[in-house]
């Protein structure tokens, strides 16, 4: 009973992770489309304090998400089914996607005194990459019977 109970809180907090992860990129995507309205100075600062945020909490999300990645997979024990690595594979490309947007047009705009705009389009365009793996992960797992 305490068992099923323990793994039954892993798989909570996983699908919190993901939920966060995915929701926040959804998120950030519709942000750009209401700044539409705003001037561009206006429009760069919503946009560089949304996607600041978003990938900050994702320092703290990331790690929770492939711990209990990984403790899930080493419940599930033995040979996996496909679901298991294609979910995994979408994680992998969702870590990748996020570090190049910390690092590269994020910290770009952050130093810069006056955003340009193909630095949230190159951060937009990432974004909705991010989104579409973290669905196609969620896809996966509801398939696959995972949890």
């Amino acid at each position: 009973m305490t068992s099923s109970l323990l793994w039954g809180v892993v798989l909570a907090l996983h699908l919190l992770c993901i939920t966060y992860w995915v929701g926040g990129a959804i998120f950030c995507l519709q942000t750009r489309r209401t700044t539409r309205l705003l001037d561009a100075q206006q429009a760069s600062t919503v946009l560089l304090q949304s996607y600041s945020r978003f990938l900050r909490a994702l320092w703290h999300v990331i790690p929770l998400a492939i711990l209990s990645g990984i403790a899930l997979i080493i419940h599930a024990g033995g040979h996996l089914p496909w679901p298991y690595h294609l979910m995994a594979l979408c994680g992998l490309l969702m870590i990748i996607l996020f570090l190049s947007m910390t690092f590269g047009p994020l910290r770009t705009a952050r130093r810069a005194l006056r955003p340009q705009p193909q630095l949230f389009t190159i951060l937009h365009r990432r974004t909705a990459l991010m989104a579409l793996c973290g669905i196609i992960a969620i896809f996966a797992g509801a398939l696959g019977g995972v949890g």
